[in-house]
């Protein structure tokens, strides 16, 4: 291809190169502007058409779990009665399992669950800090105990902990110790987050696998 002097080219030469590079600019432009226009109408369509089903796949999934707690409240109810369980151990069991009779299939339903303490639960921790540095002279079971009262990484007593310490307390039988701990056991205000339902089924390989109920699951 023979190379062109722009500098060797007449007045009119380069006028028409001028002409023919603004156009061929100027095509190039109005394709990509329409690209970007059929892009931009396809992004919207598809955007709100996805959004829809999924709006109705959320709406039909949240109703479906209303239903679920619905059917399982008189469950919940004989349970507590036949096994003779406290509000409070409810509460703190946070997930309830129930099993077909095969033992194919389970339903889980629970509450997600965040500790929270009254302002007087302090009380109850230096009482039974006051009790470990009067009565418990080995190292090992004072780190053991004081380990159960240790706050998380948010400074937040965790109630498990304290179930612990609650056995821990029975066992050694002393009154001002179990005192102590049923006065924090009684600073308990827990808050539940959110609910849910999870669901799981036996494979032909008797190997439990999880219904897949949210999108990223699937």
């Amino acid at each position: 291809m023979e190379k062109i002097e722009f500098s060797q080219l007449t007045e009119d030469q380069k006028r028409q190169l001028r002409q023919q590079m603004a156009a061929e600019d100027k095509a190039r432009n109005e394709a990509n502007k329409k690209l970007r226009d059929d892009y931009e109408q396809l992004k919207d369509y598809e955007v709100k058409k996805s959004f829809g089903h999924l709006q109705r796949v959320s709406s039909a999934l949240a109703e479906e779990k209303v239903n679920v707690f619905n059917q399982f409240g008189a469950l919940l109810a004989m349970k507590k009665e036949l096994y003779n369980l406290s509000e409070e151990q409810m509460d703190l069991q946070q997930s309830h399992t129930f099993t077909s009779n095969d033992g194919k299939q389970s339903i889980i339903i629970g509450s997600n669950v965040i500790d929270r303490w009254s302002d007087d639960v302090q009380v109850g921790i230096d009482r039974v800090t006051a009790w470990i540095n009067a009565r418990i002279t080995d190292k090992d079971s004072r780190e053991i105990i004081t380990a159960l009262l240790k706050p998380d990484s948010k400074g937040v007593l965790k109630a498990n902990r304290v179930l612990e310490l609650s056995k821990k307390a029975a066992e050694i039988g002393d009154t001002d110790l179990m005192d102590a701990v049923n006065f924090i056991r009684d600073q308990y205000r827990p808050e539940k987050t959110s609910t849910f339902v999870k669901a799981k089924f036996m494979d032909e390989n008797d190997q439990w696998q999880w219904l897949a109920l949210s999108m990223s699951a699937v």
